[in-house]
């Protein structure tokens, strides 16, 4: 994964961020992130390796019990090594919640730190910059979510417990778009049970739920190469759904199979209705080629897939068991209180728009 962030931005993108930028040295041991506290700045990873780590321990008498009940004060786990060209910190739209990891250095490091309001001034003002940047993002956070799936795998026993995004698409978008999905798509219906797509299929089309329930299945990685090489042989008629583990359910108004726009050509998933759906269908081809023609419907497209990747990347460390939040229940909410798992009130808005849109869309297509 080195450079590939790089790889998605144009010479002029990367001058643009060398020139606003910081280079910052980090010595061996020192913390650049801390958990729970949300950075000001948008890091690029220009020399040496850190190291994420997220921690169960939030403080508490609770906290306390269960760290020495583990013989570890601080409950922390390594669940990620960054290198080179790779990108860490605050990113704009992108992080729902503060820092969600501990990121410090495991060896002299040289980052650029990059201001967050700058960037953000940056994103907002030239989409063609933003395409790129958040198209970046998306592909940088959908290599580490698979990585965090199979650790998850490997590490934990029992079903993992379901994720569920925050259905934010339709407000991100805006009418134009969703017009223009309205007279591409196609509506498909799907039974309960019925498989969509298996894992290592060809992608064809992206679509978008409109009614009932989607379940997201991984393959968890063979150990035995001998098994896995003879497996792959057999034919297709024969597949072993046995090591597929459910990792998260996708409802209405959400969105599969978007990992195509990051040059993924195959599911990495197989993807089965949970109950009698209906969904938008939409040929990768036309999708493509609408990307690539409107650079506005690009950037807020990029931008929906980016928030999608960072929100699942967070649901899964949140049922890793670690970085609980300082709110329980029945303690009292505080208006000056900021809460670790507490959503932006722009966001909010994004949500109560979106959904007047998807309310929109479904009259349009006569669903009922």
């Amino acid at each position: 994964m080195i450079d590939n962030f790089l790889k998605q931005l144009s010479n002029s993108d990367i001058q643009w961020l060398k020139q606003n930028g910081n280079q910052e040295n980090i010595s061996s041991g020192d913390v650049l992130i801390e958990q729970m506290r949300s950075p000001d700045f948008f890091y690029l990873l220009i020399s040496g390796e850190l190291t994420a780590s997220i921690s169960q321990n939030q403080g508490g008498r609770l906290g306390n019990i269960f760290a020495a009940l583990e013989e570890d004060q601080s409950l922390e786990q390594e669940i990620a090594r960054f290198s080179p060209g790779e990108v860490i910190g605050k990113m704009p739209v992108v992080e729902l919640t503060p820092a969600v990891m501990t990121v410090k250095a495991t060896e002299n490091s040289s980052v650029l730190a990059i201001p967050y309001e700058l960037l953000q001034d940056q994103l907002q003002e030239d989409w063609a910059f933003a395409s790129r940047f958040y198209r970046g993002i998306a592909v940088l956070l959908a290599d580490r979510f698979g990585r965090l799936i199979q650790h998850f795998l490997n590490h934990q026993k029992g079903q993992i417990p379901p994720l569920q995004d925050v259905p934010l698409i339709f407000g991100e978008l805006n009418d134009s778009d969703v017009d223009w999905m309205l007279g591409v798509g196609r509506l498909e219906q799907i039974s309960a049970e019925k498989v969509l797509i298996r894992n290592g299929e060809q992608i064809e089309n992206i679509y978008i739920i409109l009614q009932g329930g989607i379940a997201v299945l991984v393959k968890e990685q063979q150990s035995n190469r001998l098994l896995s090489l003879f497996g792959a042989l057999e034919d297709n008629d024969s597949t072993d759904d046995s090591l597929e583990r459910e990792i998260m359910r996708l409802y209405q108004g959400e969105i599969l199979q978007e990992a195509i726009t990051l040059d993924n050509p195959v599911s990495t998933y197989t993807l089965k209705a949970l109950e009698n759906s209906t969904l938008l269908r939409i040929a990768v081809p036309q999708l493509l080629v609408k990307l690539q023609q409107d650079i506005g419907t690009a950037a807020r497209f990029y931008r929906v897939v980016a928030m999608l990747l960072s929100g699942r990347w967070q649901g899964l460390i949140s049922r890793l068991g670690y970085g609980r939040s300082r709110y329980q229940m029945g303690q009292s909410l505080d208006i000056s209180t900021k809460y670790e798992d507490e959503i932006d009130l722009d966001i909010m808005d994004n949500l109560t728009l979106g959904g007047a849109r998807f309310d929109w869309m479904l009259k349009r297509l006569k669903v009922s």
